[in-house]
């Protein structure tokens, strides 16, 4: 699979990275998270080059995970706004951050992450079964969708024997 093509091909994983794998672009979603809006902000916060922070907050545009809307204060000013489909990214920046103060910082972390109600530290991101089991490596398997090619079926059948 070529860069070129990324989204001519069904697989999810690709087309993710294709929008969140750059650098910079998960310290872009991040601030939003936290409520950054302008584009200003953005660039004191991160101490990101205009020119790159130009072109990842375009690409979260384009993808969908941000909008650009007037400011409600000013209209002459423009905020960049979590979509719904950027919000539903929460989930893998927690997993993200969790996974890396355990296995990146020594268990480390400059913020963690608590319910505003009770202050208790929420739980460590996993992959729960349908009826709410944790599961494991080992109890998953890649299996081709419907919409897989039949390469990527043989690939996945033979990774599922294994």
């Amino acid at each position: 699979m070529t860069r070129t093509n990324v989204f001519q091909s069904n697989c999810p994983m690709a087309r993710v990275t294709e929008i969140i794998g750059e650098g910079w672009t998960l310290m872009v979603l991040r601030e939003a998270f936290l409520g950054t809006r302008h584009f200003n902000e953005f660039e004191r916060e991160l101490g990101i080059a205009r020119n790159i922070l130009a072109d990842r907050l375009k690409k979260l545009v384009e993808a969908g995970l941000m909008e650009r809307a007037a400011s409600t204060t000013d209209r002459r000013v423009v905020e960049y706004r979590l979509t719904w489909s950027g919000q539903a990214l929460f989930p893998v920046l927690i997993g993200l951050t969790q996974w890396a103060s355990e296995h990146l910082c020594d268990g480390q972390a400059s913020m963690r992450f608590v319910e505003k109600e009770s202050g208790r530290e929420v739980a460590p991101v996993g992959v729960l079964s349908a009826d709410g089991r944790p599961l494991k490596l080992a109890d998953i398997a890649m299996v081709a969708g419907p919409d897989a090619d039949p390469s990527l079926g043989a690939r996945l059948a033979k990774a599922a024997e294994r």
